[in-house]
């Protein structure tokens, strides 16, 4: 029996590597008691959570082991998935009107 995917997955996709395994580290950090689906491609990471992913600088810097700006998501991030409200400190995907 094939599953239904969610029409309310939200979240980034990220460019492979480094910092796309600190994102999916952070992810499920950052949104306790939620299921985080990470699909794996060849070049990239999609990350999804059902209606909200909140991303923080802090837990990503951490993940790194780095000083971290949340603008490099944004260099990293070929695209994504639900709306996406940003600050110096987090970075929100979600839908406003779930389906």
């Amino acid at each position: 029996m094939a599953t239904v995917k969610s029409r309310n997955l939200v979240g980034p996709v990220i460019q492979a590597g480094e910092m796309a395994e600190a994102i999916v580290e952070a992810a499920q950090d950052d949104n306790p008691g939620k299921e985080v689906l990470v699909s794996s491609r060849a070049s990239y990471i999609r990350i999804e959570l059902e209606g909200e992913c909140i991303l923080r600088r802090e837990t990503i810097q951490s993940k790194l082991g780095r000083p971290f700006q949340m603008n490099e998501i944004e260099l990293n991030m070929p695209s994504f998935a639900g709306q996406v409200e940003t600050s110096d400190d987090s970075i929100r995907f979600y839908y406003e009107h779930a389906l």
